[in-house]
């Protein structure tokens, strides 16, 4: 760590700009979903495109780590869109980071910070997708080279102030050259699953708006990098799809010709052969399940979303299991979790 000057005192700050996220990280799996090291390699091949991923001695790079580069990418393409000159060094201020990223700005949130830096710098990507218009195989880290800037306080304690990282020619290329990054919400980064994470990267990516995107179960879990049992993954995927998707993409889940097939859709998920709640009630094994919260589950509602309209949003709820077409096997469970979506998505 290197002492605060003069010339260190211009850090970057994002200030009113939407993140904004590289379009292949989006894509392909380059990142672990689990908080625990992964220590065992990543590998994706379609026959199309290519992606290894060794770990470095603290593991591979997580996809919280990840945060730390949808930072940097959204500032560098607010530089360039004020026609400011950009570099592949950025440097900005910690503080503000955790703060846009939804981090603790404790003495172990600066830990967290560091153990990204680490990881990011010494997790080793293989890859043929091509950037800054070049196709060949490459190996890198995500970033070149890093230091923490540190201020000294009056009483002579050391603080983290800034941090200083350098691209690598890969990743500055995409985010540069080509231009490679879509906006994401800012509610990403409340996300504590990393399989929730990736579908919305995923849908995000694929899906414009009203449109869907399909794949096969086994496809999307190599899509997303999951490194649980199938079927595991499958009741993640069960779970999120009853919580109401997630940040405005819906997943739901059908038997095709194939197997199962799990599509991301840009809103409520659709099932045209069933159109209202009566057909929902005559077509499920499960129509003698109510779909109504008991007193309880409302109970339960108001306490996480004070101030808002219960009864609008049970109406919404009512709406969006009929567009489905489908009764929840739990409707409390189900009835919550789409009022927490509900009040994530529509702050007062």
């Amino acid at each position: 760590m290197s002492q605060l000057t003069e010339v260190d005192l211009f850090l970057d700050h994002l200030v009113d700009a939407p993140f904004r996220d590289e379009r292949s990280l989006m894509d392909f799996p380059f990142f672990s979903l689990q908080k625990r090291p992964r220590m065992e390699p990543m590998i994706f091949d379609d026959g199309r495109v290519t992606v290894a991923i060794d770990p470095s001695p603290k593991g591979i790079a997580t996809i919280w780590d990840k945060d730390l580069l949808i930072y940097v990418a959204s500032l560098l393409s607010d530089r360039l869109e004020k026609g400011l000159p950009v570099s592949p060094t950025v440097r900005f201020a910690a503080h503000d980071y955790l703060v846009q990223t939804g981090r603790s700005v404790s003495s172990r949130g600066y830990d967290l910070l560091l153990n990204s830096l680490y990881r990011l710098r010494n997790t080793s990507i293989l890859t043929n997708i091509k950037a800054g218009g070049e196709t060949e195989t490459k190996n890198f880290g995500w970033i070149a080279d890093w230091r923490v800037i540190e201020r000294v306080g009056s009483r002579g304690v050391r603080r983290m102030a800034g941090v200083e990282v350098t691209l690598t020619r890969w990743m500055f290329a995409a985010i540069v050259r080509d231009r490679r990054v879509l906006t994401i919400s800012k509610e990403y980064f409340t996300l504590d699953q990393g399989i929730e994470r990736r579908l919305y990267e995923l849908a995000r990516r694929n899906c414009t708006k009203g449109t869907g995107w399909t794949a096969a179960l086994p496809l999307l879990a190599e899509r997303c990098g999951s490194a649980r049992e199938l079927r595991k993954f499958k009741a993640e995927l069960r779970k999120i799809a009853e919580r109401g998707g997630v940040l405005g993409f819906s997943v739901s889940l059908e038997d095709g010709p194939a197997g199962v097939e799990v599509t991301l859709r840009d809103g409520p998920a659709v099932r045209p052969a069933i159109e209202s709640a009566h057909e929902i009630a005559l077509a499920s094994p499960r129509s003698c399940v109510r779909l109504e919260p008991t007193v309880r589950a409302y109970e339960r509602a108001r306490a996480f979303a004070p101030g808002y309209d219960l009864k609008l949003i049970e109406r919404r709820w009512r709406e969006w299991n009929e567009s489905k077409g489908t009764v929840p096997n739990d409707p409390d469970a189900a009835f919550l979790g789409y009022v927490k979506s509900y009040v994530r998505l529509n702050p007062l």
